[in-house]
């Protein structure tokens, strides 16, 4: 989005807004997250009478602290981890549980939904926050509330909604290190007395800070280049209201870089031998050594919303229409080292389609429920290349003193090198997953302070999924990401169906304390695995696959998830504090895994998975010129039955077993506005990989620090400046222990210090 110099003065001068101005236009003097209004169970409702874990962030919160993208509320919200900085949710977790099947045969194992209406899968669920209304992390199973697999947890984003009752924008521009500039603006208009427009937009370009050792000079990857703009159209005239939203984004990023560890001697000094030479990785902790000198992360996202709502008296009729389409590619060298071993590129589209129906009757009586029906259809291609060295697949992949030899070996035939010296292995898959659900949940009130919840969901899924695995064009043969053929496409469609209940009981002992206690079954449908297949017979070692090869699938899993929680307002108002403690078992839970006695890609099913652990939160406001608010997460994973592993721990899952994090602020109030200091810190304790043994690396724990300053004059004006990683405190988002030819490595570098301005105006009444 280009915004002028003329264009920031013109919205800097331009007339105040009325006292009327909504919460989403206006900066607040209260920097925490509070007791805000939410939708988790489908009504309005307080946060703090929520019966389930849950944090609520309103748009205020998000503008300030500057969250980017749905993965940056891992920043600020209790259980939520994983962030990284582009386009992947495969390493986002809820309670330590993460879908990490980068292909397109799964499903995440976290719902994202924006505005009611499910995200997709990477390439497609990562958008931009701009204009939002409010943000809801729910923790624990919420696949009855919300359907589509949110077998880990769920993150609703509300946009901003057109008013019907006045004329108002605002403008927020940001300048910062290193070379980023950034501004978000909105404006809603009156269309008559019963209609509303409202227009949005966003956009940012940034350098990035990352080196690398291969290239001279200054690299700066990890840069950003994104632009997004929003039209939300709303009409309302007695019990009907109608809502169309369409949204499109366009994303230019870096793909995620990978630095491999000069500690993994295992495969280091295998490769030293077998090339004849030594492999050092070179650079610091904010570089890496790579042969791909560009990576890539780019992506184009279009959504439409439509949605009608009739109030009918007893409840209210909702009809919600979502279509989502995307355009997505992605180059990145995940074997962390300047050898050309490990080049992997992704081009993707799709879309998604779905509807449905239900009916919510009004909260706070005797009795309340809701029923309805829902239904998908998504269509997504993808094609994958993986890219080697020639000499180095049969020197050091297969102990060959060269090519020639091992032509020869297998096959008796010369060796013909390829024109750039690559061999390239490919494979596509096209998956068309339908889906059907219904669900009705009952809520009484035996008693005046006591409430009863029951309620059951259905779902049906289907695939059908095909998949490609051409011949190389080196003579090399399919040796190396694939060991065979398909000559075409094989195929296979399954479908699978499960329930999901839910029971509650939540007490209030008094109007601020609230107690809860809740079991839920989680349920997420299985797939197939994009890079293997299933033979009926033996393969012929670098051969085609024989008549009636499928694409290998993978089956369903299951969780119980039993929660505990207390939920309260208290000294008149001043704090407000969040508890729950929870223990779940999974079944079957998917995971992506490297085998590298058949070097292969495989998804499969581990055995049992038990996590246990206790998430607190809390907002204190102890007097006007100060609030803070933290959390601190404590949780242990285990699992068992993996792969043959009779431990007690076979490998924890890659979520750290302490976390914290918050925001504090410091308020002075002046004649007509105030001054404000903000601290922001965020701890992440060490970290365990998921399912495996080699534990060469492990992601650090480690703390970052922001600070926040500046001036609000009322609601009209705010003119800040911050730090970020206030320490220059340098990290990892996350690690990999490789294996094979592919050392251990980090990947997610932390970003140095860096400060930046920002300058928010509001106008209209």
């Amino acid at each position: 989005m280009r915004c002028t110099l003329g264009a920031i003065v013109a919205a800097t001068l331009a007339p105040a807004p009325a006292a009327g101005q909504s919460a989403d236009e206006r900066p607040s003097s209260a920097e925490a997250p509070g007791d805000i209004q939410v939708t988790a169970q489908r009504r309005p409702e307080l946060s703090r009478k929520t019966p389930l874990a849950l944090a609520a962030f309103d748009g205020g919160f998000i503008a300030r602290t500057r969250i980017d993208d749905v993965k940056d509320l891992a920043i600020y919200a209790p259980g939520l981890s994983g962030n990284s900085e582009d386009s992947y949710i495969d390493s986002l977790a809820i309670r330590g549980i993460v879908s990490n099947d980068y292909g397109i045969g799964g499903d995440p194992a976290i719902g994202l939904f924006k505005d009611g209406v499910h995200q997709g899968r990477s390439g497609s669920a990562v958008t931009s926050f701009f204009d939002i209304a409010r943000a809801e992390v729910l923790r624990g199973p919420q696949g009855f509330l919300f359907g589509r697999n949110a077998i880990s947890g769920a993150i609703s984003v509300i946009t901003a909604k057109p008013e019907l009752d006045r004329t108002a924008g605002y403008v927020d521009v940001a300048i910062g290190q290193p070379s980023r500039f950034e501004a978000e603006g909105a404006i809603n208009l009156l269309l008559g007395r019963s209609s509303a427009l409202r227009i949005a937009g966003y956009g940012v370009r940034a350098d990035g800070w990352i080196d690398n050792a291969f290239t001279p000079g200054n690299d700066r990857l990890l840069g950003q280049n994104k632009t997004a703009g929003r039209i939300s159209l709303a009409h309302e005239r007695g019990a009907v209201r109608l809502l169309l939203t369409a949204e499109h984004e366009r994303r230019r990023l870096d793909g995620t870089v990978y630095r491999g560890s000069n500690d993994d001697r295992e495969v280091l000094d295998y490769l030293d031998q077998t090339l004849g030479t030594a492999v050092v990785i070179r650079g610091d902790a904010r570089s890496i050594d790579s042969d791909l000198v560009e990576p890539r992360d780019r992506g184009s996202i279009t959504s439409i919303t439509a949605q009608a709502d009739l109030e009918l008296g007893f409840a209210t009729l909702t009809s919600l229409t979502g279509y989502r389409g995307h355009n997505f590619s992605y180059f990145e060298d995940y074997d962390g080292t300047a050898l050309p071993l490990g080049t992997y590129r992704q081009w993707q589209s799709g879309t998604y389609a779905s509807h449905e129906f239900r009916l919510v009757s009004p909260g706070g009586g005797l009795l309340s429920w809701s029923a309805g029906v829902s239904g998908y259809r998504e269509r997504v291609r993808a094609h994958y290349d993986d890219e080697a060295a020639e000499n180095l697949v049969c020197v050091a992949g297969y102990g060959y003193s060269d090519c020639e030899e091992l032509t020869q070996d297998l096959y008796g035939t010369s060796f013909t090198p390829s024109p750039d010296g690559m061999i390239v292995q490919s494979n596509a898959a096209r998956n068309v997953a339908t889906g059907l659900s219904a669900f009705a949940d009952v809520n009484v009130r035996p008693m005046p302070r006591l409430q009863l919840g029951a309620g059951l969901r259905y779902t049906w899924d289907r695939k059908d999924f095909s998949l490609n695995i051409p011949p190389t064009e080196s003579s090399l043969g399919n040796i190396w990401t694939f060991s065979y053929y398909t000559l075409g496409a094989v195929s296979d469609a399954r479908s699978w169906h499960g329930l999901t209940p839910r029971l509650f009981a939540r007490y209030e002992p008094s109007d601020q304390i609230n107690l809860y206690a809740s079991v839920t079954r989680g349920y997420k449908a299985g797939g197939f695995g994009t890079f293997t297949v299933d033979a009926p017979a033996p393969i012929p070692e670098f051969g085609e696959t024989p008549a009636g090869t499928r694409p290998d699938a993978f089956d369903p899993e299951t969780v119980w998830s039993k929660e505990l929680g207390v939920k309260a307002n208290v000294w008149s108002r001043r704090l407000q504090f969040d508890v729950a403690a929870f223990h779940y078992v999974y079944r079957d839970l998917q995971t992506n895994h490297w085998d590298t006695a058949t070097r292969t890609q495989q998804v499969i099913n581990v055995g049992k998975v038990s996590g246990y652990g206790v998430e607190a939160a809390a907002t204190l406001r102890p007097t006007r010129f100060f609030d803070v608010y933290g959390n601190v997460t404590w949780t242990r994973t285990v699992t068992s039955g993996d792969r043959g592993c009779t431990s007690n721990d076979c490998g924890g899952l890659a979520n750290p077993t302490w976390a914290s994090n918050g925001v504090a602020t410091a308020h002075y109030p002046l004649v007509s506005g105030e001054l404000f200091l903000s601290g922001e810190w965020s701890y992440q304790g060490r970290r365990r990989e998921a399912f495996d043994w080699r534990g060469v690396t492990r992601r650090d724990a480690y703390v970052a620090v922001n600070l926040r300053a500046g001036f609000r004059l009322g609601s009209r004006l705010e003119v800040g400046a911050y730090v970020q990683n206030l320490f220059d405190a340098s990290y990892y988002q996350g690690a990999s222990n490789g294996g094979d030819l592919t050392p251990a490595n980090w990947w997610g570098a932390s970003q140095p210090r860096n400060i930046g301005i920002n300058l928010r105006r509001s106008f209209g009444g």
